[in-house]
């Protein structure tokens, strides 16, 4: 797989940038973070994997980048922890270690079987097992390629299929090739986690939105909402069930001195029938402790649903509010890089 002139032109552009933060404090730090959990999933994960405790797993997924957003680490690693169980995650997290097993199998069978772990954990893992061969998937590689024109992955798509991944994998090792006859060069490996890091360093190229029309994933906006309301400190789930026949995408809930229980409902809305979203959002108002409905969704698509609203109860389109995609993009964005400023301070001391 080779890339065109024009992207390996775009990728040069680059270079001089990414060459200044290989000489940088930033690039060193970086360095030895990936030196450390590098060492610690080839030494250490294996010989400890079938006995490791709830407090370890707590150690291995807080303190994986993909989830530096968080601002209650314990509360995300206990709730995949209660979501999939200990023994399952530990042996999805044996079954990712073995690399007998071709690398996209392992990501799209961990992607499915450990709920609460989305592909930016997954390959974040797969790329510490094998350097060498695994790229991480993640929203800066996906606003990188954009930048750089290389779209052989649609890089506006959240989860990946076994092959996708295996095709991006393959880019990133045409990537660094071109990385290195562009003459950059380091006393240390150059390995796909050095790929990762010029990738973000062209990442910064572009506004932390991008956002045209309707193209949006309805998984990563679902799941963005929820990494929101945990942000905001709400307890949160996906996919649930909350009235009869009312299956929405995410809930936030939190309980309110002796008022009890208070429930917000969120639903994506991508395409397919707007009666049926509206319906859906009618039946999931019923519970008593849900308070507003919210219908996610372009501003185009908003404009028809609310259209659509027009004859319904007034107590109903009184509680349902209007949320535009590009806003729950900004807002997570936001409260991520504000998370990131507060766990910069370090205060609660991981082990990596």
């Amino acid at each position: 797989m080779k890339l065109s002139p024009k992207q390996v032109n775009a990728l040069r552009h680059y270079v001089k940038k990414f060459d200044s933060y290989l000489k940088s404090n930033s690039f060193s730090n970086d360095l030895s973070d990936r030196e450390q959990r590098v060492s610690f999933y080839h030494e250490e994960l294996p010989d400890k994997i079938e006995d490791i405790s709830e407090i370890e797993l707590e150690e291995i997924i807080s303190n994986l980048w993909a989830s530096r957003m968080w601002g209650n680490k314990q509360y995300l690693v206990q709730k995949i922890i209660n979501e999939n169980g200990l023994g399952s995650i530990k042996y999805e997290i044996k079954r990712l270690l073995d690399t007998s097993i071709p690398a996209s199998e392992r990501y799209y069978r961990a992607l499915n079987k450990i709920n609460g772990l989305g592909p930016a954990s997954i390959t974040e893992m797969l790329t510490y097992i094998q350097p060498e061969e695994c790229g991480i998937w993640n929203r800066k590689a996906r606003d990188a390629l954009k930048i750089l024109g290389i779209e052989h992955v649609n890089p506006d798509k959240y989860r990946l299929s076994a092959n996708e991944y295996a095709i991006f994998n393959q880019l990133m090792l045409e990537i660094l090739n071109e990385l290195k006859n562009a003459g950059i060069s380091t006393d240390y490996a150059m390995d796909l986690i050095f790929v990762d890091f010029f990738l973000f360093v062209v990442s910064q190229g572009l506004p932390t939105v991008i956002y045209n029309g309707p193209i949006f994933d309805h998984d990563e906006i679902r799941d963005l909402t929820e990494n929101i309301g945990v942000m905001l400190g709400f307890e949160t789930d996906t996919e649930v069930n909350v009235a009869h026949g009312a299956r929405v995408d995410v809930v936030w809930r939190t309980r309110i001195g002796n008022l009890g229980m208070v429930t917000y409902v969120f639903e994506v809305h991508k395409s397919g029938s707007i009666d049926s979203l509206l319906l859906n959002l009618q039946k999931a108002k019923s519970n008593p402790t849900v308070q507003k409905v919210i219908a996610i969704s372009d501003e185009a698509q908003l404009k028809k649903i609310e259209k659509e609203c027009e004859g319904l109860p007034e107590g109903f389109k009184r509680d349902l509010t209007f949320w535009q995609v590009k806003h729950v993009q900004e807002v997570a964005e936001k409260l991520q890089s504000s998370m990131e400023i507060i766990n910069s301070l370090d205060l609660i001391r991981g082990t990596f």
